[in-house]
């Protein structure tokens, strides 16, 4: 269910068919790179490293369309120049996992890179940048095929020495705000690991911000004893 949801959305910005596959052969990449590991290579008194999964590796070369012994000199060594020289230097198993990860990383950045700009002209009305008398006619146009993301500028929390009742309007919508986000971006992340087996150690009431919501609208809250004061 889930990830026919996030196929059904990657389709409204245009990644379908063969961009889709694309796409989830890169994410499958960054994944098998995480189940490489390595050990010392005996043959060189512990000199270098062997990447020893190899079952594993077989599934990064397929994804990667490369040969394995090119994978292999990619992450375990290194091209060192050194006074107009250059020659090949083996890197320690720790290294080679450090390498790993960096391959793995940055390419998990060119992916995010790649949906951005898909999204930003996915969203990009096509008049934009035109002159005032070549809009008219495409406005319409447009609008059904164009999206809109909307961003919120949310005031900062302020504290005064004078605190009047609009500065605890204020405070009390970006807590709110505030509130929103937690559950968006934490709590929404804890069920999907939770649903998917995965543990994770994060205890979501550190950032809840319940209680001060709370302390202002509930039943003996701040706005109730307000309202009691001004009848």
């Amino acid at each position: 269910e889930h990830f026919e949801l996030t196929v059904s959305a990657l389709k409204t910005f245009g990644i379908e068919g063969e961009e889709l596959n694309t796409l989830m052969k890169a994410l499958c990449i960054v994944l098998q790179l995480g189940n490489l590991t390595f050990e010392p290579d005996p043959s060189v008194d512990g000199e270098g490293a062997l990447l020893v999964a190899d079952d594993e590796l077989d599934k990064v070369t397929t994804f990667m369309g490369i040969g394995q012994e090119e994978i292999k000199n990619a992450i375990t060594t290194r091209l060192v120049k050194a006074r107009g020289e250059e020659f090949v230097a083996r890197l320690t198993p720790t290294q080679s996992r450090d390498s790993c990860d960096a391959l793995a990383k940055e390419i998990y950045s060119q992916i995010v890179s790649v949906l951005v700009d898909k999204m930003n002209k996915r969203t990009h009305p096509a008049h934009f940048g035109r002159k005032a008398d070549q809009v008219g006619a495409s406005i319409a146009a447009d609008e059904k095929d164009t999206g809109c993301i909307s961003l919120l500028d949310l005031f900062g929390f302020e504290t005064f020495d004078k605190n009047s009742f609009e500065q605890l309007c204020i405070n009390y919508a970006n807590e709110h705000l505030q509130n929103r986000y937690i559950l968006d971006n934490f709590q929404s992340v804890k069920d999907d690991y939770e649903f998917e087996g995965i543990e994770m150690d994060f205890d979501c009431s550190t950032v809840n911000n319940s209680e001060i919501i709370n302390l202002v609208e509930g039943r003996m809250g701040l706005i109730s004893i307000i309202n009691e004061e001004c009848v």
